[in-house]
Order: C-alpha cells, then sequence, then structure tokens
C-alpha cells in the first residue's frame, strides 16, 4: 500500500513542476515578443493616422477648387491629438508610438504630407501639412485648435469662402 501513495505524490509533485515549467516558458516567450506586438499595433495606427490626413488633406484640396465648396469629414481620433495651426495654415496629428517611423529628426515626404519622428519613449510621430490657404477654424482666424481623443467621431464641415482679393480661406466648422 506504501508504494501506491509514493507514486500518487510522485506523480502530483511532477505535475506541479512541469505546469511551473510550462508557464515560465509562455513568461519568457510573451516578454520577448510582447514589444514586437506593440510595435506593430503602433505601426499600423500610423499607418491608419497617414492615411486618414491624407482623406482630409483631399477633401480640403478639392474644396479650394470653387469659392462655396463645402465637404463633409468625419474624424476619428483613437490616439494623439489632431491640430490645426491657423498662423502657420498646418495640420497635424501627433502620437506617441512604441514605433520608429523613420530616422529622429529627418522628415519623411508623402506626397503633401509629412512624416517626422522625434526622440522620445516613446517616439513622437508628427504628421503635417502645410497649405497655402487661410485655414481657419470656426471663424477664427488665429492660434491652434486641437481635437483630442474621443469615443465618437468628429464630425465638420470644410468650406473654401474666398476673400474679396480671390484668396482661398478653408474654414472648419464643427456640426
Amino acid at each position: 500500500m506504501r508504494k501506491v501513495v509514493r507514486k500518487k505524490g510522485q506523480v502530483w509533485i511532477e505535475t506541479v513542476i512541469y505546469t511551473l515549467i510550462g508557464l515560465t516558458i509562455i513568461g519568457i516567450v510573451m516578454a520577448a515578443a510582447l514589444p514586437k506586438i506593440n510595435s506593430k499595433k503602433d505601426e499600423l495606427v500610423v499607418a491608419q493616422s497617414i492615411e486618414a490626413l491624407r482623406n482630409i488633406d483631399a477633401k480640403i484640396r478639392d474644396a479650394q477648387k470653387v469659392a462655396g465648396n463645402r465637404r463633409i469629414i468625419d474624424l476619428e481620433i483613437k490616439r494623439g491629438k489632431f491640430i490645426i495651426d491657423m498662423e502657420k495654415d498646418t495640420i497635424s496629428w501627433i502620437m506617441d508610438s512604441r514605433f520608429q517611423y523613420s530616422e529622429v529628426g529627418v522628415p519623411i515626404s508623402l506626397g503633401w504630407l509629412n512624416v517626422t519622428t522625434r526622440e522620445g519613449d516613446p517616439w513622437e510621430i508628427e504628421i503635417k501639412t502645410e497649405y497655402s490657404a487661410d485655414l481657419r477654424y470656426e471663424i477664427g482666424d488665429i492660434g491652434n485648435k486641437q481635437l483630442d481623443i474621443s469615443p465618437t467621431a468628429y464630425k465638420f464641415s470644410i468650406e473654401n469662402r474666398e476673400d474679396f482679393f480671390g484668396n482661398s480661406i478653408i474654414d472648419f466648422i464643427v456640426s
């Protein structure tokens, strides 16, 4: 009878030891793989933000063609901040990322857009575009307007209003 009891105890000890070894191996693999997984996620977020800014840029350039032209935009901001700089006539999207998009401080040109990576932990990615038109937010013409993370999409229209001299004024109006 004693031999059976020893074997049962030995089986339980072996089961616990093998389980602990397995969990340790899974933990080591996860510790090594998790940063890469997070970096890939951030890479996708940066790519989606670039695409969203390209769509906005296309609508602005389309609206610039004719005075009174209006376009509607739905903008989801899940990460970072969207900035309309009315003094410099630029639009930028700035976000923190564990993915280094480019060499630090060197802007990458993607058509009308420039993407710049800045030093930090995590990296700071700025996607920016400049306009020859006068940008305004709800008819205001000075300062910055910053749109932050929101659970719902921002809905606004872009309207081309020309001044007396025929210069384009692009006005962002929140719906």
